[in-house]
């Protein structure tokens, strides 16, 4: 980003000395020969009004670089008005003197053209320059002046050797913002992939983590022969463990509903042991986080490990936030307290009735 802003604060330069140059010429060269040579115009008038018409662009101009803003599509019509200026300053002086000192726009409006298109585009500077270098020579012809042609070439080689530099200097100027551009770029791709890897990194170092405290000890009890299956709580435990499993690869699923993605990812287990689950989603509601996602979609997962034969989960969703209740008969009487208690703004409320469990969780978006 530096790169780029060192570039652009050269190429503002540029624009600046442009400016600079062509207010110079048109004031300096080109207002005392004006001055100097009233009688030899065939209208003076004609003469100042083309004058004042660059002075208008110059100022229009002036002002777009000082504020560092592109001309925009006003940039054709100064155009037009500087090809209009030329037009007038030459057609108002007698032909035999358009070589002479009299002939005040000749020097002056190749510097209008790199002041209008330089920042705009190279090809079109440079189409610029051609015209008006050929509409000249066609003038001197066209009015029978062709012996002048020399003396214009002269002239040409002159201007367009100071005007060609800078010409030069902004398509090198504009090349090296390319690249600049290019190359930061590419960093900042470099940059987007090593925060990707990083935070992919960190995921799945906490993702293992949890494993290693969670899941890794009951499959060593599992291998070991420590766990009895035949306990209806200890089946339960693993049945817990296997749908946090599978709420966990769903977790970094690209999902419009990242809950309710991991919900089904809870059901899929319940439904394989031959449970019916019904799951019914009501109103919209926005995404929780991370955390909070798991505190909703725990007691469900936990209710659904122990249940018997049917469960219902219920997702009721608001513009602040959504409530996920389950309602699941139990293969055994449930303990006292087997539920979490929420956390992350999720607040969970538990009931039981013999045999049928009724949890609710519900998470509020903080404003």
């Amino acid at each position: 980003m530096t790169e780029l802003l060192v570039a652009g604060n050269v190429f503002r330069g540029l624009r600046l000395a442009t400016l600079a140059i062509t207010a110079g010429t048109l004031y300096g060269l080109a207002l005392p020969l004006l001055l100097a040579n009233p009688d030899v115009y065939r209208s003076l008038p004609r003469q100042w009004l083309a004058f004042a018409v660059l002075t208008v662009v110059v100022a229009v101009v002036g002002v777009q670089i000082l504020r560092d803003r592109p001309l925009g599509r006003p940039r054709w019509v100064l155009v037009a008005a500087v090809f209009a200026a030329s037009a007038l300053a030459t057609t108002a002086i007698p032909a035999e003197e358009l070589m002479s000192e009299a002939e005040w726009s000749y020097g002056v409006i190749g510097w209008f053209g790199l002041l209008l298109l330089v920042d705009h585009s190279a090809l079109a500077t440079a189409v610029f320059l051609g015209v008006h270098t050929v509409g000249s020579f066609g003038q001197l012809v066209a009015t029978g002046q062709g012996g002048q042609a020399a003396d214009l070439v002269v002239v040409t080689a002159v201007v367009l050797g100071c005007e060609l530099p800078v010409l030069a200097a902004a398509m090198a100027l504009r090349s090296l913002t390319a690249r600049t551009a290019a190359a930061a770029e590419r960093v900042a791709r470099m940059r987007t992939a090593d925060a990707i890897a990083e935070q992919l990194h960190a995921d799945r170092r906490a993702r293992y983590g949890d494993l290693a405290t969670s899941t890794v000890p009951l499959l060593t009890d599992l291998k070991t022969g420590a766990a009895d299956l035949s306990d209806d709580r200890v089946r339960t435990t693993y049945a817990v463990a296997a749908a946090r499993l599978r709420r966990l690869f769903a977790e970094h699923d690209e999902v419009v509903d990242p809950l309710l993605h991991e919900l089904r990812a809870c059901l899929d287990l319940a439904e394989r042991n031959g449970v019916t689950v019904y799951l019914g989603s009501c109103g919209e509601h926005p995404t929780p986080p991370l955390t909070a996602r798991r505190a909703l979609t725990e007691p469900v997962l936990r209710a659904l490990a122990a249940a018997g034969t049917r469960a219902r989960v219920t997702v009721l969703g608001s513009s602040d936030g959504v409530t996920v209740s389950v309602v699941a008969d139990a293969r055994e009487v449930p303990g006292p307290e087997p539920e979490p208690t929420g956390g992350d703004g999720v607040t969970v409320t538990r009931l039981v009735d013999g045999k049928e469990v009724w949890v609710e969780a519900t998470w509020q978006a903080r404003t």
